[in-house]
């Protein structure tokens, strides 16, 4: 369960893939466009502390990430602070020679932060990923991150995607 402030966690609640789409990177791996996934993985939540974030936590998930022999990462942002965040941690697994790419709800702060490329769907902060339970989308949307990651020609590049869901409060 989310309980994070900064945005509507209803949609990560009914379905956990519209922000950590785990379940469609494992389907990925099963259809064989992606090899293989980290033993762990690593969520958290935007940190007011920049200094903290640059110089400890967004280095050190970079270094487990980097010993578990992952090559491409992926970061999702919540609110505008999870997106520096998420774009923090990007820059940090870049240093350490991963490529990266910030799947971003709020695609200016990502770009304004620096984030090494960036995918921007039509979607409501809380769902980057798509619509819950909107299978389809969610596995569309990772792999045109994925070949953004591949195919995007200059640092600080921003794809829009052709998805588009609106949170509809009922």
């Amino acid at each position: 369960m989310v309980t994070h402030g900064g945005f509507d966690n209803s949609d990560i609640n009914k379905d956990v893939n519209a922000m950590f789409p785990i379940d469609r990177l494992h389907e990925l791996v099963a259809e064989g466009f992606i090899g293989s996934l980290p033993k762990e993985t690593y969520t958290f939540m935007g940190d007011g502390n920049v200094e903290k974030f640059r110089n400890e936590t967004g280095p050190e998930i970079a270094k487990k990430l980097k010993a578990q022999g992952v090559d491409v990462v992926l970061c999702t942002g919540g609110c505008g602070t999870c997106h520096r965040s998420a774009t923090i941690v990007t820059r940090c697994c870049e240093a350490e020679g991963m490529s990266c790419c910030v799947i971003a709800a709020l695609p200016p702060i990502a770009r304004q932060q620096g984030a090494p490329r960036i995918t921007a769907p039509h979607v409501p902060i809380g769902s980057n990923t798509g619509e819950p339970n909107n299978i389809p989308m969610q596995t569309a949307i990772l792999k045109e991150s994925l070949e953004w990651v591949r195919d995007c020609p200059s640092y600080n590049g921003l794809k829009v995607l052709p998805y588009e869901y609106r949170h509809n409060m009922q």
